[in-house]
C-alpha cells in the first residue's frame, strides 16, 4: 500500500465497524487489556482489521489498523511510549510504502487526546476517520 492507496481508504466514506469492541485480558498474563482482528468494512474491498491496547498501569491505550498481509497502515497511542518529538501522545500512518513493513516510523503529536478516556478517543478515531461504529464500545476503565 502505498501513500496515496492509504489517503483514499483514511478520506472514504461509508466505512464501518459492525463488530462489538469488547476488551480482554491476552492469554500471556499481563495486565493489559485487548481486542483483536475487528474487521473495518469499506467499499474498495481492502482487507483491514483493527487492534486495541489497554494498559491500565500508565493508563495507556492504543488503536491499530492493519492490512493483512500488508502491515500497521495507521495507529494512535495516547499516553504511551515516548516516540521523539511527537511526545506521549500522537499518531503514526503510511507515508512511505516501506512503513508497514517497518511498524509506522513516523509520529504526529496529538496533545489534543492526552488523558482521554477509551471511549473519547474511539469517539474522535471515527468521527476523523469517518468510520461509522454499529456495535457497541465496552469501555475497558
Amino acid at each position: 500500500m502505498n501513500r496515496k492507496e492509504f489517503e483514499q481508504l483514511r478520506n472514504l466514506a461509508g466505512k464501518r465497524i459492525s463488530a462489538d469492541i469488547v476488551w480482554t485480558a491476552p492469554r500471556d498474563g499481563k495486565p493489559n487489556l485487548i481486542f483483536e482482528q475487528v474487521a473495518l468494512e469499506n467499499s474498495l474491498g481492502i482487507d483491514v482489521v483493527l487492534n486495541g491496547t489497554f494498559k491500565p498501569d500508565i493508563p495507556s491505550i492504543t488503536f491499530n489498523f492493519v492490512v493483512r498481509g500488508v502491515g500497521p497502515i495507521c495507529r494512535v497511542d495516547v499516553n504511551g511510549t515516548i516516540h521523539g518529538n511527537a511526545g506521549r501522545t500522537h499518531k503514526h500512518d503510511l507515508r512511505q510504502e516501506t512503513d508497514a513493513r517497518n511498524n509506522l516510523p513516523t509520529a504526529v503529536a496529538r496533545a489534543d487526546l492526552e488523558w482521554k478516556s477509551a471511549r473519547e478517543v474511539w469517539n474522535d478515531l471515527c468521527e476523523r476517520a469517518q468510520i461509522e461504529h454499529a456495535g457497541t464500545f465496552n469501555d475497558p476503565q
